[in-house]
């Protein structure tokens, strides 16, 4: 029920919003569409905050599951891209994606994969105030290594196995600054390994982070020719 009532209200407000800046419903006056595009683009980070703390309630209760599928690989890519383009846009950063050639058809939950990779975006455009975030998606043996560069504010070494935690943030000063819950990276791990995955991270301050994840291209038990 908190998943309905707190969703589809989003996902409303997202719907009506994408049909104004379509022309739906008549040309937009260029001062009106700016203030459109920004409700869009605080709604999709509003529901990803909603989403996540839905997500977090059913891991601790055990009630986590893959819905495994076949999905594309690009089309994950390219799906984490649109959603944020307009956020790395309004920060005037070079944001790029791309995906190695010939991957194959991927065995696993698309719709996790996506948010874990989304999740990733989203930080390295919030802690990059200039310069580029890049996602790469790459296939090595039997895996699907998903990477998100940035040239963002980093992470000091004795903080890096502490950033996947819930609720953690380097310090006080990075959530008074950024803001965020410190879910994200938590929730992501947890997609990551439910999948047979690993998550890291290689970063130092100053100059910038590269949060990487791996995933097999066929999970354990898959039954599907891909």
């Amino acid at each position: 029920n908190m998943s309905h009532e707190l969703r589809t209200p989003m996902n409303a407000i997202l719907g009506f919003t994408e049909m104004i800046l379509d022309g739906i419903y008549g040309e937009v006056p260029p001062d009106v569409g700016g203030p459109i595009q920004d409700v869009r683009t605080w709604g999709q980070q509003l529901l990803r905050l909603i989403n996540d703390v839905l997500d977090l309630s059913k891991i601790e209760a055990g009630r986590m599951e893959l819905s495994l599928t076949v999905y594309s690989v690009p089309e994950v890519v390219e799906t984490a891209r649109t959603s944020l383009r307009s956020l790395a846009a309004e920060k005037g950063l070079e944001f790029t994606a791309d995906v190695d050639p010939d991957m194959p058809l991927a065995y696993g939950d698309g719709k996790r994969i996506t948010q874990c990779l989304t999740n990733l975006v989203g930080n390295a455009l919030k802690f990059t105030k200039q310069g580029r975030v890049a996602i790469h998606a790459r296939r090595e043996g039997d895996e699907v290594i998903y990477s998100v560069a940035d040239t963002g504010i980093g992470i000091p070494a004795n903080h890096l196995d502490q950033i996947f935690g819930e609720f953690r943030q380097v310090d006080a000063s990075i959530s008074r600054e950024f803001g965020g819950t410190g879910l994200g990276l938590s929730i992501t791990k947890t997609f990551v390994e439910l999948h047979g995955g690993r998550i890291w991270v290689e970063s130092e301050p100053g100059r910038g982070s590269t949060f990487s994840f791996a995933v097999p291209l066929r999970v354990a038990g898959a039954t599907e020719v891909v």
